[in-house]
């Protein structure tokens, strides 16, 4: 059920404020907006306008939007005492470029987490290791250990359980969602890469030896391959 105008500020002061009381990192628009609807705190009109404007017209001064310009997707909200040090935070994340990652080298749950058909329903992803996904809403007592996955950040139906047999633009596609994402949530794609302990080609288990072995040659090599039958059969067998 809505609630007043008067009541959404209230709330969304309370929730900006407590964030800043227990944590330093900025707390971006986006969390704040999951927080709202844990606390079905909207007020009526609500789709009439986005956060972004819920809060320039109903909050300030009270609470304020930082963001850069380079990086629209990263938007924070900040009390005025704190608005000096969340615009350096943020200055200072955005001047910092993540190292480039791969795929491969993600683990198998976030993959999943931005290809699975959900349904319409949520999907979150656990922000650290041992990473699991979940679809629907988390309980309560968990939630700070899960990051929604935006629905627009997500490729449902892409299959993933072999990457090599994606496309290159289905690749760069998924890459550039997994950045965005992150970006979006203040987080860092490394974070969610396989233990290094881990088995690199878990994403593709199910393969044979023989198979990954075929997968890791050029393609005009993997043609002209010749192995001897005995040798074949006993690499189809191992996984």
């Amino acid at each position: 059920m809505p609630i007043t105008q008067e009541e959404f500020k209230e709330k969304l002061i309370s929730i900006v404020q407590a964030h800043y009381a227990a944590h330093r990192t900025p707390l971006l628009l986006a969390r704040l907006g999951t927080e709202l609807d844990k606390a079905d705190a909207w007020p009526a009109g609500r789709e009439q306008r986005n956060l972004k404007q819920l809060i320039t017209d109903l909050a300030t001064p009270d609470v304020d939007l930082v963001w850069d310009k380079r990086s629209p997707a990263y938007i924070a909200v900040a009390t005025p005492d704190v608005r000096d040090a969340v615009i350096s935070q943020v200055k200072e994340r955005l001047g910092v470029r993540s190292m480039p990652v791969r795929l491969e080298d993600i683990a198998r749950p976030v993959l999943l987490a931005f290809c699975i058909d959900a349904h319409g329903q949520p999907v979150y992803i656990r922000r650290s290791h041992p990473f699991r996904y979940e679809i629907g809403e988390v309980p309560a007592d968990q939630a700070a250990d899960f990051v929604l996955v935006d629905a627009e950040f997500r490729r449902p139906g892409l299959r993933v359980e072999r990457l090599q047999a994606l496309s290159a633009t289905d690749k760069v596609d998924l890459t550039n969602r997994l950045q965005k994402w992150a970006l979006a949530h203040g987080l860092v794609v490394q974070q969610f890469c396989k233990p290094d302990n881990e088995n690199k080609e878990s994403i593709d288990s199910g393969t044979t030896a023989l198979d990954r072995l075929l997968n890791a040659q050029a393609p005009d090599v993997a043609q002209r391959l010749m192995i001897p039958a005995d040798i074949a059969q006993i690499l189809a067998r191992l996984r």
